[in-house]
């Protein structure tokens, strides 16, 4: 039988290097739980997963090396084997810290395949794990993932067949636009835009816990922080009184403490941007995202009402121009420094995607996405927001665990969120005056300066 052999985006090759290059890190792990009550069927986990996989060729293919480079190879016969293992005694602590275990397990891309889970029982709940890798998954195709799952777990549950909706597009039809989007006069014109952007730009780089090793491990930490809920309820009036985005406020800020951080005058953030345009997409699984480089500009005057207004205008330009690769703005770099160093994100959970708070979705299980940091070792620092059905927000901070420890992230991830607030609460401050610190922070440094 003759293989059936596709080719990768440039993303998927950008990735597929990073993975030859240190084959056992979980940098680029995608990892989501899901605590359900009461513990679901494990014969129906596996026959839901088994239905699931085959509709998304990403899911069931390998990847591998040849001479005229990576591919991936549709395996027909390649299975997801959910792994069962019961816990019945752990606490919610060390229930978390078996999930993490679990993702930060590599995949083996060339035998296993991109796609893996676990289901974890304890006496009366379980959670539920999927680990997929970046190379064939982005926010949106999580969604969908689980989406499936509990679909044709609660057909399955209720004796009924599994069906799904047809998936009426595939990711080869990406790859005819990524193709296209790179050919002729097009390509040139969208070449010559991140080339503006990028030349005589420096990336944001902050100051590092250690010197940066001439080999990266692509090794990363990462953690959580809750925003406070009156801070969640200015961010959306503060965008609807600019009329900008959410996003466009939390980027101003992020920008503004890179500045305040570096002391640089002009320098390049990264933000993902997706490029599931069209109906085609919608209900495909696959890298379907680019990082963009923004150039952040302040000056010594520079107000947060005039970061915000510049952000968003980065972000329109950016998202505009989001069809050329971020690997070809990397590789057309002259002087071969990382045109991104660190990178900030705003996600948001839609009503049907809303796993946050028990309530019965899961084919009648009460659920909630549990929250399982994973690594992420690709940029030196990478924040995501994620905004949820209830107006509430999350950040993650991922760092590179080669040049920071946790407790400078955690400090810096203070003073982004204090920077935030002045930016919601006072937006006509001066940035290059407002204060980084809370009272807290505040009342230690001034103890420092009696001892």
């Amino acid at each position: 039988m003759t293989e059936d052999v596709r080719e990768l985006s440039v993303g998927q090759r950008a990735l597929w290097l990073v993975y030859r290059l240190a084959p056992d890190s979980p940098a680029s792990n995608v990892v989501h739980g899901l605590y359900v009550a009461p513990a679901l069927d494990p014969d129906l986990v596996r026959r839901a997963m088994a239905a699931v996989q085959p509709r998304h060729d990403l899911l069931r293919s390998r990847f591998v090396q040849t001479d005229q480079g990576p591919v991936r190879v549709v395996d027909p016969d390649l299975r997801c084997e959910v792994e069962v293992h019961d816990v019945p005694d752990l606490d919610d602590d060390a229930l978390l810290r078996r999930c993490q275990e679990f993702g930060d397990r590599p995949l083996r891309l060339e035998q296993d395949g991109p796609l893996r889970a676990a289901l974890l029982r304890r006496r009366t709940d379980c959670v539920l794990v999927v680990v997929i890798h970046h190379i064939a998954t982005d926010f949106h195709s999580q969604r969908i993932v689980w989406q499936e799952l509990a679909e044709a777990y609660g057909a399955l549950q209720a004796g009924r067949p599994v069906e799904l909706p047809p998936v009426t597009g595939s990711y080869d039809d990406f790859l005819a636009r990524e193709r296209a989007a790179l050919s002729g006069e097009r390509g040139e014109r969208l070449r010559a835009y991140w080339d503006s952007v990028c030349d005589g730009a420096t990336a944001a780089t902050l100051p590092t816990d250690r010197p940066r090793p001439p080999v990266r491990s692509f090794r990363g930490g990462a953690f959580t922080r809750a925003f406070p809920d009156d801070l969640a309820g200015r961010l959306r009036e503060t965008a609807a009184a600019a009329r900008v985005t959410p996003y466009s406020v939390v980027l101003a800020a992020f920008e503004a403490t890179m500045y305040r951080y570096t002391g640089l005058g002009e320098f390049t953030v990264g933000c993902p941007a997706s490029l599931r345009r069209g109906r085609a997409l919608r209900g495909v699984v696959g890298l379907l995202v680019n990082t963009i480089a923004l150039r952040a500009s302040f000056h010594s005057g520079t107000t947060f009402a005039e970061a915000i207004t510049a952000a968003s205008r980065q972000l329109a330009d950016g998202v505009a121009h989001a069809g050329y690769p971020f690997p070809l703005v990397q590789s057309g770099r002259r002087n071969r420094e990382p045109a991104v160093r660190v990178t900030v994100t705003l996600l948001v959970h839609q009503h049907d995607d809303d796993f946050t708070v028990e309530r019965h979705h899961f084919a009648g299980h009460r659920i909630r996405l549990l929250d399982i940091p994973y690594d992420e070792g690709q940029f030196d620092l990478s924040v995501t927001l994620t905004q949820y059905q209830d107006g509430s927000l999350q950040a993650e901070f991922g760092y590179d665990t080669d040049l920071f420890d946790e407790a400078t992230v955690q400090r810096l991830a203070g003073h982004f969120l204090q920077m935030l607030r002045v930016a919601c609460t006072a937006p006509e401050t001066v940035v290059s005056r407002a204060a980084m610190v809370d009272e807290a922070e505040l009342a230690d440094l001034l103890a420092l300066g009696t001892q």
